[in-house]
C-alpha cells in the first residue's frame, strides 16, 4: 500500500513537471527576431520553473490522494469504586441533673456623667449617681 502511494506521487511529480516545462517554454522560445526587454535569462529558468511547479502541484495532488487516518481508539472510563463505611458512633456526654431558672436580682450600677442637650442646643453634662436596678439573671439550679 505504501509503495503504491510512492509510485503515484512520483508519477504525479513527473507529469506536472512536464506540463509546467511545456507551459513555460513558449514564453522563452518566441522565435527569431528582436528580443524583448522583459526576457531575463536563458533556458535555465524555464527548467527551474518547471521543477518548482512540479513540486508544488505534485505535492498537492499526492496529498489529495492520501487516505484518511484511522479513527482514534475508544476511550474507556472505569467508574470510581464505591466505598461503603458504617456511620460514626457519636456518644453525647451525659447532661448533669438540673435546670436553668430566670430570677430577678438587684444589681448595683455605678454612677456616671450623662450628656444631654438643652433647649438652646447646647450640650450639658450632669452627674448621675450610682443606684440599684432590677435585672433578670439566668441561674443553674441543680436537681435535688
Amino acid at each position: 500500500m505504501k509503495n503504491n502511494m510512492i509510485i503515484r506521487k512520483a508519477a504525479a511529480l513527473i507529469v506536472t513537471g512536464m506540463l509546467c516545462c511545456c507551459a513555460a517554454f513558449p514564453t522563452y522560445a518566441h522565435g527569431p527576431g528582436p528580443r524583448h526587454h522583459h526576457h531575463h535569462g536563458g533556458p535555465g529558468w524555464v527548467i527551474g520553473a518547471g521543477i518548482l511547479g512540479a513540486a508544488v502541484i505534485g505535492s498537492a495532488i499526492a496529498d489529495a490522494v492520501r487516505p484518511a487516518p484511522p479513527p482514534p481508539p475508544p476511550v474507556v472510563v472505569n467508574p470510581a469504586p464505591v466505598v461503603v463505611a458504617p456511620a460514626p458512633v457519636v456518644v453525647a456526654p451525659a447532661q448533669p441533673a438540673g435546670h436553668y431558672e430566670d430570677r430577678v436580682q438587684q444589681v448595683w450600677v455605678e454612677g456616671c456623667w450623662v450628656n444631654s442637650v438643652d433647649a438652646y442646643g447646647r450640650v450639658c453634662r450632669a452627674w448621675q449617681p450610682g443606684h440599684y436596678e432590677n435585672r433578670t439573671v439566668r441561674v443553674w439550679v441543680p436537681a435535688p
